[in-house]
């Protein structure tokens, strides 16, 4: 049964069609249409052709096409506390059988916080949704949205009341919401999605997923001076389109709230509305995880995934819960090798963790990356190798090798498909142990052992090098 979202924002329409009523389910049809709600409540009469009502009956064809059957409409600032809302929700329900709920700031906050859990499962900090019309934020911490505030500091609203000065944003954001200290400010919203792709520009990041993007506060604070200080020296045509109110906001943010890292989101009031109609069994699930399994059509009853973990356990250095995690991510994806060309596997790991809509953090993109490349070549893929140094640190690397060796290791002594480890491995003195329920032929056990020094090898590498980390090379210039 699938089921679409539509948001009616101050500056575009929204739509998203989910496969169906679950949390592992992917996307399906995901579209933005820019349009001047405002400026069409404005005129004498709003039954008139306009870009509004094309996009939705666009919508409304894409969605009978789909098949949907559920849709649920929200619209934020653009129509609440407007005089002629009524008669506009009226005229989108004749035209297109459209209920719109007309959400309250404070509802929008607290969507927007939820969509960013279901994205960010582990999210601790300050949500800020920054649209045209409004500045939602959201405190969260534990799995739980704690204090909400709309703000009238939306892009458009600032240069409509002549807001646009930092010290003016900075007193409103600490009047309305209080000074408090939150370790990460997320930022959702167009506006600042574009600052965040400008950013990865701006220092040659190496990957292209936005959602997930983490800066320290430090480099983003340096960041936004440059690019505020190239937006005013450069003449208008040759500008970027970057909101310079965006930029206010952001340092605005940063300075009443003090957070270490600023992290980019590309889920929220969308992924909120659908995040809350789901049940709750489903609500507490992890998405990574559920969207993985539904990609490989994954049976727990059949992959006993824990079992499996159990045997690489010793193994691991120092795992925290972002490796056991990574195990189990890459023995679910290691199912996924069908109607593949067996020489170009590892490419198409690579390069499908990496281009993925899953919402994998950027280390678990790496990590994933390089434990399938090692584990479908004798040799890991250099590019991977390359961008792995880059951007994790030395005992992820290793890590990530000893986790491709053990999924080697597991085809060459149970097959293809995962099951139930029929094997065990142990740390003895400096070596690892081996135990199988069958004796194996002498090609198999040689496989094994070369994969068991591997293993020792990444062990040993591990304890006596320095991490890796990826250098923010800030004082680059920004591309042409």
């Amino acid at each position: 049964m699938r089921s679409a979202i539509i948001d009616i924002g101050y500056n575009a329409i929204r739509a998203v069609v989910y496969e169906r009523d679950s949390l592992g389910a992917p996307e399906i049809f995901n579209d933005k249409f820019k349009s001047d709600i405002p400026s069409l409540l404005e005129m004498e009469d709003i039954d008139v052709k306009h870009q509004t009502y094309l996009s939705l009956k666009y919508l409304i064809h894409i969605f009978n096409q789909l098949s949907v059957t559920t849709i649920k409409c929200v619209a934020t600032a653009a129509l609440r506390g407007h005089p002629r809302t009524a008669e506009f929700k009226q005229l989108i329900k004749q035209k297109f059988n459209i209920e719109i709920d007309v959400i309250s700031g404070d509802r929008e906050a607290y969507l927007t916080a939820a969509g960013l859990l279901s994205g960010i499962n582990d999210a601790h900090g300050i949500a800020a949704d920054l649209g045209g019309g409004s500045l939602e934020l959201a405190s969260i911490a534990n799995k739980e949205v704690g204090s909400l505030k709309s703000l009238p500091l939306g892009t458009k609203v600032i240069s409509a009341n002549n807001l646009d000065n930092l010290e003016l944003i900075t007193n409103i954001i600490r009047t309305e919401f209080g000074t408090f200290h939150y370790p990460n400010l997320y930022l959702i919203g167009g506006a600042f999605r574009l600052i965040g792709r400008f950013y990865m520009d701006f220092v040659h990041y190496p990957l292209k997923n936005l959602h997930n993007l983490e800066i320290p506060r430090a480099d983003f604070e340096i960041y936004l001076e440059k690019l505020d200080h190239i937006r005013r020296i450069k003449p208008v045509y040759e500008q970027r389109k970057i909101d310079s109110n965006a930029i206010l906001v952001a340092k605005a943010m940063l300075d009443v709230f003090a957070s270490e890292k600023v992290i980019i989101s590309n889920y929220g009031l969308k992924e909120g509305v659908r995040f809350i109609s789901l049940p709750r069994g489903e609500q507490e699930k992890d998405i990574v995880y559920e969207r993985v399994k539904a990609l490989v059509k994954l049976d727990d009853n059949i992959c006993k995934l824990d079992q499996y973990s159990a045997v690489i356990a010793d193994l691991l250095i120092k795992p925290d819960a972002t490796t056991s995690d990574i195990v189990k991510l890459a023995i679910m994806l290691a199912h996924f090798n069908k109607n593949i060309d067996k020489t170009l596997r590892a490419n198409f790991a690579v390069e499908f963790i990496l281009a993925s809509d899953i919402p994998f953090s950027h280390r678990q993109r790496i990590m994933l990356s390089l434990s399938l490349a090692c584990a479908y070549n004798s040799k890991s893929d250099l590019y991977i190798n390359r961008l792995a140094k880059r951007m994790i640190s030395k005992q992820d690397y290793c890590n990530s090798q000893i986790i491709g060796n053990f999924i080697k290791i597991t085809k060459e002594v149970d097959g293809p498909e995962f099951h139930m480890p029929s094997f065990s491995l142990h740390l003895k003195d400096k070596y690892i142990e081996i135990s199988t329920a069958e004796i194996l032929p002498r090609v198999i056990f040689g496989k094994v052992c070369e994969r068991l020094k591997d293993i020792a090898f990444a062990r040993k590498t591990a304890q006596y090098y320095t991490p890796y980390s990826y250098k923010n090379y800030i004082t680059s210039p920004i591309d042409a």
